[in-house]
């Protein structure tokens, strides 16, 4: 799915999204150290589990993503189910493991032998957790690497959606969901479709909302969707970030990003 970020200055340097794709590396250890914590809610059982992913880079510059900047407003562009995002930042360390604490759970995040240094929990089910709960990161730091920093965020709430119908011809199209507890989320929302006569979804119709329970697809947007050749398909994903800046030197910056998506991963 898109991801749009905000530009937020910060000594120079314009902050990460979440796909990673707007990081600007160094070829040394000398610039700006940024962390990237990647966590979505995934359904088991009767609960959920999370599975946080942590990268930490040196970057000349990026770009952080927040949740409390959106337009209202929806593109169109193309669509894969297998495109991947690119990322040339230089990662580094922040220690041989770090501590994540959620409301059910407590774990070790571990750096990985990768080449991207990830941390993440040794056990692919994860943490077991409430979502809308805060999360907590206790990070050890390396001074070749990333500060020590300790860390906390709120997660992102489950929500119910209902699938839109496309409406007549020069009409807009409502969407509505069950609308955030507070102002710092965002909706993102996805209607993947089959443009010229494709046989396979390869376009989209991308809106990012404020989390109010209810976006307006614009009506000229709406011809391809309703002329494709297969009933098209709604992606939605709610959003929390949290920007934390590390005291001392040299100063870190750690963009927690939280998800809930629609249809909601299945734990392993």
């Amino acid at each position: 799915m898109l991801r749009r970020s905000s530009p937020l200055l910060v000594l120079g340097m314009i902050a990460v999204v979440a796909s990673c794709d707007n990081l600007a590396g160094l070829s040394g250890a000398n610039g700006t150290p940024v962390s990237i914590v990647l966590m979505n809610a995934r359904t088991r059982g009767t609960g959920y589990t999370t599975y946080p992913k942590v990268n930490f880079y040196t970057v000349s510059n990026a770009q952080f993503a927040f949740s409390t900047v959106v337009s209202d407003t929806c593109v169109v562009g193309a669509y894969s189910a297998t495109s991947v995002a690119t990322n040339n930042a230089t990662p580094i360390g922040a220690g041989a493991f770090m501590l994540a604490a959620v409301s059910g759970d407590t774990d070790s995040l571990y750096k990985a032998t990768t080449s991207d240094l990830t941390y993440h929990p040794t056990s692919t089910v994860g943490m077991s957790f409430n979502p809308g709960d805060s999360v907590w990161f206790d990070i050890a730091g390396d001074k070749a690497g990333f500060p020590a920093l300790q860390a906390i965020g709120r997660t992102a709430e489950p929500y119910t959606i209902i699938r839109p119908t496309i409406p007549p011809i020069g009409q807009p199209m409502v969407v509505q969901w069950t609308p955030a507890t507070d102002n710092n989320a965002a909706m993102y929302i996805s209607l993947i479709y089959a443009a010229n006569g494709s046989s396979t979804l390869n376009a989209q119709i991308f809106c990012d909302f404020h989390d109010d329970g209810q976006g307006t697809v614009q009506a000229y947007l709406l011809p391809a969707l309703s002329a494709s050749s297969i009933p098209f398909v709604m992606q939605a994903q709610r959003v929390r970030t949290n920007l934390l800046v590390s005291s001392g030197s040299p100063t870190g910056y750690l963009n927690i990003i939280s998800t809930f998506d629609f249809p909601t991963p299945v734990s392993p």
